[in-house]
This record gives C-alpha cells, structure tokens and sequence, in this order.
C-alpha cells in the first residue's frame, strides 16, 4: 500500500475514482479488475504491485471511503445541542446531506455493510465494529439530563437510546439489503419519518399517565 500512497494526489484521485466507482455499482464479485485498469489507464500489474489482490485493493477503498465520508461529518459538526433528541435529529440531517453530496462513496460502504462478501465478512465486520466502537461514544456526551424522569438512571436511559438507535441501523440495513442504493436513497424521507416516530416515542413514553400510577 505504501507504493500507492506515495503517488502524486492527482494520480492517486484517479485511480480510486474508477475503483470506488466499479466496486460501488457492481458490489465486490462482480467487479472487474480489467475493468479498473482499462478506464484509470494503468496496466493490471501495477494494480496488483500496489494493492497485492482484489481483496486487498477493496478493503483499502472500503477504509478510503468511510474516513472521507467521517470526515466530510465533521466539517458540517456544530455546536452540539445537550438535548438528546434534538442532537439525533442534527445528526440524521448531516448524513443525509453527505448521502446527497457523496452518493458513490456511500452507496460502495452501505452495500458493503449490508451485503457483506462472504470472503470479507470478518474483515468488515471487525472495521464496522471498530468505526463504531470510536466514534459512536461521542455522540452521548455531554448530554442534558435535566429533562429525564427523576426516578430513572440516566446513565442506563443514554444507553437504551444508544443501543436502540444501533437496532434503528440494523433494521434499516436488513430491509434495504440487495435493494439497489439509488432505490434506497430515493425513500430517505420516508426512512427519516420512520426514524422520528421512534424518537417521538422516545420522547414521551408508551404509557399514558392516569391519576395514581
């Protein structure tokens, strides 16, 4: 890899154009290498002089794009807000906004989070849980709990909020799995719409309260 990282930006930028690319509309098994190297301009052994093989030129795109599209996150942060449904709602805008802006980068990391090759399976699963392990904690920081029921424990209440927004995700990511990406992002209000009624839920309990109880 570090052949490739030290080519010139330019040259780099065009080679994973045409990689994300492929691998994004024709998923890890179907994309073609001859491909590739036909519309970067580059012959087949210097793709595989710089990444080895195929596996290894899709986990190094995979890591490529999720970091420029964490990235891309953090240039639209602001100042969080302390309340909690409030920030989740900040949140889910910001990403629609990078889905808008970045839609190829990420169509290749949601097909591959959702549909995982067989053979990358352990790979991905282990990058998925270790972008989520450092960068999910934070967003449960600094939260108001002013709001909360006095009689609950806010920490363990962070935490059920936190743990059923990760079951939101996969929910999310099991019923668009093989549906293709453009198909998916064209039903993203409904999916928003969906999100906020889980978050009014939230908000305001299941139970409605009666006199004494």
């Amino acid at each position: 890899m570090n052949k490739f990282e030290n080519l010139q930006e330019e040259k780099k930028k065009k080679i994973l154009d045409v990689v994300i690319e492929e691998f994004a509309v024709k998923g890890y098994d179907k994309a073609s290498t001859n491909s590739i190297v036909n519309k970067a301009g580059i012959s087949k052994g210097i793709l595989f002089h710089y990444f080895g093989n195929k596996k290894n030129l899709f986990l190094y795109t995979f890591d490529y794009c999720i970091t420029n599209l964490i990235d891309k996150y953090y240039s639209l942060k602001e100042v969080e807000s302390e309340d909690i449904f409030e920030r989740f709602m900040r949140i889910s805008i910001r990403k629609m906004k990078i889905i808008q802006e970045e839609p190829v980068m990420n169509k290749l990391v949601f097909s591959a989070i959702s549909n995982m090759p067989e053979s990358l399976e352990q790979e991905l699963t282990e990058r998925y849980n270790t972008y989520c392990s450092k960068y999910l904690p934070e967003f449960f920081e600094k939260i108001d709990t002013s709001k909360f029921r006095k009689e609950i424990d806010s920490q363990k209440a962070i935490e059920l909020v936190m743990l059923c927004m990760d079951g939101l995700s996969s929910k999310y990511i099991q019923k668009y799995k093989n549906i293709p990406f453009d198909e998916v992002f064209n039903n993203i209000e409904e999916i928003m719409e969906d999100f906020n009624k889980y978050l009014e839920i939230f908000k305001f309990g299941i139970y409605e309260k009666t006199e004494g109880k």
